[in-house]
């Protein structure tokens, strides 16, 4: 499977809504939905690559930044190298694991950082079942019915906003960093009280040793759709999250940002 990713543009969202209209057959309103709002936007997937690369060429001709991807080269942030524990040393950042081993990655190595914001959100439904005196029932059956069943549910609703930073390296899988999973004891006399100032110092310091790396931010105010990660047999839980979107955008940064 394929993708074509608009990642700017360089006219109005509607010239190229009307451009794209007529390359998909579909109607302005519907490119429309695609073009307009935050970049990056998906605005094709086909698995016929030779279409998406058309494609993307067609809108790079137009002026947009547009690129098409194999989504099977995309690592997903779960086969990433997650950096937990850390040094930061003066030519690499080491990464503690939980085994006592550790792994570097040498600054030389990276090739470009996306900060960027993975949604994840949990939904459940829960059911109560109860008996309650009906007095109705029990003076029409002369008490040999005294009570009726009832049923409540209960819908609840978390959202959680994970902030990442990936580290696309030469040569190797990319690293993670998330605000929820670094174990900040590292940073010494720069430790502060909460995670999120300690992943923000934590990012400041990684940024100043990749200083000539690129390092771009677009994907932290952007929102995209959240798919189903998993669900219970009975449909009271529903778990999801956007890490595959975000996935997929931060490869085609990195790609239009320093290719490998």
């Amino acid at each position: 499977m394929f993708a074509v990713t608009l990642l700017s543009l360089s006219t109005s969202a509607e010239v190229e809504a009307g451009a794209l209209a007529s390359e998909l057959g579909l109607t302005p309103y519907e490119t429309g939905q695609l073009v307009r709002g935050a970049l990056p936007s998906v605005v094709l997937r086909t698995a016929d690559g030779a279409k998406a690369e058309a494609l993307a060429a067609s809108m790079r001709g137009r002026g947009q930044g547009a690129l098409a991807c194999d989504l099977t080269q995309v690592v997903a942030s779960e086969a990433m190298h997650h950096v937990r524990g850390f040094k930061l040393e003066a030519d690499a950042l080491v990464s503690e694991n939980q085994n006592g081993t550790s792994e570097r990655l040498p600054w030389s190595e990276v090739r470009c950082a996306i900060k960027a914001v993975h949604h994840v959100s949990a939904q459940s439904l829960d059911v109560s079942h109860e008996r309650k005196f009906d007095l109705t029932r029990a003076v029409i059956s002369q008490g040999l019915v005294m009570t009726k069943a009832s049923t409540k549910e209960k819908a609840t609703a978390a959202a959680v906003r994970e902030p990442v930073l990936y580290l696309f390296r030469r040569g190797g899988l990319p690293w993670l960093l998330s605000e929820s999973q670094g174990r900040y004891g590292a940073l010494g006399p720069l430790v502060r009280p909460t995670r999120a100032e300690n992943f923000e110092t934590l990012l400041r310091l990684v940024r100043e040793r990749i200083a000539s790396v690129p390092w771009d931010e677009r994907l932290v105010s952007l929102r995209p759709r959240t798919e189903k990660l998993s669900s219970d047999f009975r449909g009271h839980q529903t778990n999801a999250s956007s890490a595959s979107t975000v996935d997929l955008f931060a490869h085609v940064l990195a790609a239009s940002l320093a290719p490998a």
